[in-house]
């Protein structure tokens, strides 16, 4: 699965704009450009944002961004099936956000290690899950 860097591509700390979300956009075209798999292959439709250093984040920024994945997973493989999952996220799971995901259809579960995945059309990746609280 490709991982994309937030710190990368953004000097703020506390993501709370649409528009923050939007400049991570080529990125994540570039990215999954790249992927060695074809479109449909395990993984082909799964990105890992990496949010390692950022202190906060607006739901209006992970709605955005959100977006943006739905819309590229849509147009490359014509389906909607697609699995995100927010790594070292700034903040605990919590309903505002679980509210974002299901608004774009996603089931979202809360991982082990603290990171987020959410999922349209495609089951978890793998069993050290626990349930959001």
């Amino acid at each position: 699965m490709a991982t994309l860097s937030v710190r990368n591509h953004l000097d703020d700390r506390i993501l709370v704009s649409r528009e923050s979300a939007r400049v991570l956009e080529g990125a994540v075209v570039s990215m999954l450009r790249t992927q060695d798999r074809p479109a449909g292959a395990p993984d082909s439709n799964s990105i890992t944002i990496d949010f390692n250093g950022i202190e906060g984040m607006a739901p209006s920024f992970l709605d955005e961004l959100l977006k943006i994945f739905e819309s590229l997973m849509t147009n490359r493989t014509g389906i909607r099936s697609c699995r995100f999952v927010v790594a070292n996220p700034p903040t605990r799971l919590s309903q505002k956000f679980e509210a974002v995901a299901r608004g774009h259809g996603m089931s979202v579960r809360a991982l082990d290690n603290g990171s987020w995945e959410m999922a349209v059309n495609a089951t978890f990746g793998d069993s050290t899950s626990r349930a959001p609280q």
